[in-house]
């Protein structure tokens, strides 16, 4: 699992296959490369370069400087991919990494030939949990103590999986969770992410109709379960020129864990679609 400096700080990403280049972003909340991704790769690796780095504050990657925001995130994307020697990609973005990838494609459209997002954070004009996930996200107090709940119970951990996943939660998976949940400085950058965009008004990130700007194919999946409304994901693949929304049965907001085979099989098309990007 190599590292590398970006700006001035170290990122952990695995990278692995040959091919297109394809760059995985993980979600928020207790998420890393490996705990998304890991079950999508056997698919792509005989078929595509892939390349999954740990967002800065997450898993092996420590915040530093980066500010923790969508478009923070998508200028330290744009460091990460020249530091990696990729200068264009079939981007794919799990919540949080959706909106990256989104924010990249809008802002940097040579850098991206294809994008596969999941259950997009940015989307939905509502914000999650309405003003009750307002007030829990500003009261002082309260995300300590869910940090500290998932960090000490099992039983914790079982519930809060369940509410993204549809599949059987195994006792590895919280194991998994709970490693991470236990690294020093977990969290920070997802509640320091969540205080910026939470407002009593709705949620600062809200793309609409600057979708109608992104010109490579895009595949916007959504849970038929998922936290992110599908309707709100099929409104915004409807503001993409070359975007598709494709909703997935039986499955909840983590879909690379929910269904890896049907993601694999979307990204897999997407490349076919996309102008071969350029590998080092």
């Amino acid at each position: 699992m190599p590292f590398l400096t970006v700006h001035d700080c170290p990122v952990r990403y695995d990278r692995t296959g040959n091919g297109p280049t394809v760059v995985l972003l993980h979600g928020g909340g207790l998420d890393s490369a490996q705990l998304s991704w890991a079950p999508l790769t056997p698919h792509l690796v005989l078929l595509a370069d892939v390349i999954a780095p740990d967002l800065p504050g997450y898993g092996g990657s420590p915040l530093g400087a980066t500010p923790p925001t969508v478009a923070g995130y998508a200028d330290w994307l744009r460091a990460f991919l020249d530091a990696v020697g990729v200068r264009r990609c079939v981007l794919g973005g799990l919540s949080l990494g959706g909106a990256i990838a989104l924010r990249t494609a809008l802002d940097d459209p040579d850098r991206v030939s294809g994008l596969l997002v999941c259950g997009p954070y940015g989307v939905d004009p509502h914000m999650p949990g309405g003003r009750l996930g307002w007030l829990t996200v500003h009261t002082p107090g309260v995300d300590a103590l869910t940090w500290w709940t998932m960090r000490h119970s099992r039983r914790a951990v079982r519930a809060t999986l369940g509410t993204v996943l549809r599949r059987p939660i195994t006792d590895e998976l919280i194991d998994q969770v709970q490693t991470l949940a236990r690294t020093p400085g977990a969290g920070d950058a997802w509640r320091a992410f969540q205080r910026y965009e939470s407002r009593f008004a709705g949620p600062r990130t809200v793309f609409g109709d600057a979708l109608a700007r992104v010109g490579c194919p895009a595949v916007l999946l959504a849970g038929e379960h998922d936290i992110v409304p599908p309707a709100a994901v099929r409104a915004a693949a409807a503001h993409i020129p070359r975007g598709a929304f494709v909703e997935v049965p039986e499955a909840g907001h983590w879909l690379p864990r929910d269904a890896p085979e049907a993601v694999a099989a979307h990204l897999l098309e997407l490349i076919t679609m996309s102008a071969e990007p350029d590998t080092p």
